[in-house]
């Protein structure tokens, strides 16, 4: 489960695991992103790769520089500016804007590592993943250095409102008894805030999924991670991505008789 055979490898292949090593000299600015994370953090290694390898990262990375630089993704003189950039981006962008990553299952996965090292790489920014059907991602070390990151314990906002100490949340939206995001069951951990969705449209919040006595929040209910096992074929249904979507279509505001508040739609902070 470790993201690398020799140990060593941190969160996000730290030691250069997945990014080509004959890219230009920015191959090793992309390396020292990722010195910052504890040593003890692991993830599983698939996941690792599918964002970390093919220079998957490097790509997104080539295409917010570009943006903040004034040019867009498509423009490859102003994305070969990059090389004489400064990757670590501390300057505010001419524009204020927000990152956001998502996905569905191992895509949901992957938005997790790839807003982490987002927020690495743009520690001004203000980073959100919104993703569904996420599985656990990585070990309880990992779990514990996500939820430092989150912007309830970071952010900061100048007299303007525009953020500049930024940071990284997470919510996962998880369909009734979905069996993925219960998985995989030993050595990993769940990162970020739970959404609940169950029957009748009502969504409930669980932050950093365990809760937090001192702040008044609760986490899951107790048998959440077993629930899907009384009835499996109905948890491995509740998967599909058409699902999550035709439950968010059918429940949003406006749309159905049932919804009560048409102000309530997404959870935004605790």
């Amino acid at each position: 489960t470790n993201s690398s055979d020799d140990g060593k490898t941190k969160q996000n292949g730290t030691d250069g695991s997945g990014i080509d090593p004959n890219r230009s000299n920015n191959d090793q600015k992309i390396k020292n992103l990722f010195e910052s994370v504890p040593d003890d953090v692991r993830v599983h290694r698939g996941f690792n790769n599918a964002v970390f390898q093919n220079d998957g990262f490097s790509t997104v990375l080539d295409c917010i520089i570009s943006t903040r630089i004034g040019g867009n993704c498509s423009n490859n003189s102003t994305i070969a500016k990059r090389d004489n950039s400064n990757i670590l981006a501390t300057d505010l962008p001419s524009e204020n804007y927000q990152l956001y990553t998502t996905g569905h299952s191992l895509g949901a996965a992957d938005s997790m590592l790839l807003g982490a090292a987002l927020h690495l790489a743009f520690p001004i920014e203000l980073i959100q993943s919104i993703n569904f059907g996420c599985p656990k991602v990585g070990n309880l070390e990992w779990g514990s250095w996500m939820n430092q990151l989150q912007t309830d314990r970071g952010g900061t906002y100048n007299q303007s409102g525009r953020v500049i100490s930024g940071g990284y949340e997470v919510f996962r939206f998880v369909n009734k008894i979905d069996l993925i995001p219960r998985l995989p069951e030993l050595l990993f951990q769940h990162a970020g805030h739970t959404l609940q969705m169950s029957v009748g449209g009502e969504i409930e919040a669980y932050y950093d999924h365990f809760g937090n006595e001192d702040l008044g929040y609760a986490g899951v209910p107790f048998g959440w991670g077993a629930a899907p096992y009384a009835l499996l074929p109905l948890a491995i249904a509740s998967h599909p991505c058409s699902h999550y979507v035709n439950y968010l279509e059918y429940y949003r505001p406006g749309q159905n008789s049932t919804v009560q508040n048409d102000s309530l739609f997404f959870v935004r902070e605790f």
